[in-house]
């Protein structure tokens, strides 16, 4: 999808960052680190899903631009350029998805690195709209699916009627690293992140934050 977008503000008071959805205020898209991950993350998304300002998925692809790209699911169309990754012999693609009965768990594989590129597909929105484009995506039937059992409470608060136990689309991605053996990658991702969640909630109260450290 094209960096050129526009997110909804979240505060009537502020213009929003085009890139990063903060508040200018807050905006923190020059404190940014950039990284580049052995994994390759792949997003699944929904327009409405991408343009919200509460959206992890585009902070994954500003620290992690080489290696994340973010493709748009419509019910009409498929992505042609994620499903010619997938046939792409280099890459070694897994879908990550909750386990929920049957016909997923002969699916379910321990993630093990077989020297290929590591590639994993995360669906980006709410459960009910990751199980549809489940459901509805004929592409992601063979994948493999690794699924996340997280043994600590998501802290992304952003949002109404989240399903507790269920992590966001970058605390996903911040697992996917660990599980790849990319401890300091994952450090780099979860520290950035939590400089959203501040920068956020500061802002969606229409105040500029005062300190960027996490002391």
């Amino acid at each position: 999808m094209s960096s050129n977008y526009i997110v909804k503000q979240i505060t009537s008071l502020y213009n929003s960052c085009n890139k990063c959805g903060l508040p200018t205020i807050n905006c923190i898209c020059d404190k940014t680190p950039i990284i580049k991950t052995n994994a390759k993350i792949w997003i699944l998304s929904t327009e409405k899903e991408f343009y919200r300002a509460s959206n992890t998925a585009r902070l994954l692809e500003i620290v992690n631009p080489t290696s994340t790209e973010i493709f748009l699911w419509e019910r009409t169309k498929t992505p042609t350029k994620l499903i010619a990754n997938l046939n792409n012999s280099i890459y070694e693609p897994f879908l990550l998805f909750p386990i929920e009965n049957y016909e997923t768990t002969n699916r379910e594989v321990e993630y093990k690195n077989t020297g290929k590129i590591p590639a994993f597909i995360i669906i980006d929105g709410t459960w009910k709209e990751a199980r549809k484009i489940f459901r509805k995506s004929s592409y992601l039937e063979k994948l493999p699916i690794v699924s996340l059992k997280p043994n600590f409470k998501s802290k992304y608060d952003l949002r109404r009627g989240a399903v507790d136990g269920n992590l966001c689309t970058i605390e996903s991605a911040i697992q996917v690293l660990k599980m790849n053996g990319e401890i300091w990658n994952s450090q780099v991702v979860d520290k950035f992140y939590d400089l959203f969640l501040r920068s956020y909630k500061a802002g969606s109260s229409g105040h500029k934050l005062v300190s960027y450290n996490n002391d």
